[in-house]
């Protein structure tokens, strides 16, 4: 539960200040639909070949 709140309060705190900053509130969906588009998958991806490659060692 803790994480989701320091989740939250990251999001909050960039639709506060990013008007600052010159840069729209809207563009931040756009931009977390972006990374778990392409971002993500990637991570995901490099993550598992690690515990593969982890897995193999061991035996």
């Amino acid at each position: 539960m803790k994480t989701y709140l320091i989740i939250g309060v990251v999001i909050l705190g960039l639709f506060v200040a990013l008007p600052f900053f010159g840069i729209a509130s809207s563009i931040l969906p756009s931009l977390i639909e972006w990374s778990t588009k392409f971002i993500l998958p990637w991570v995901f991806l490099y993550w598992l070949i690690r515990a593969i490659k982890t897995l193999e060692k061991k035996r």
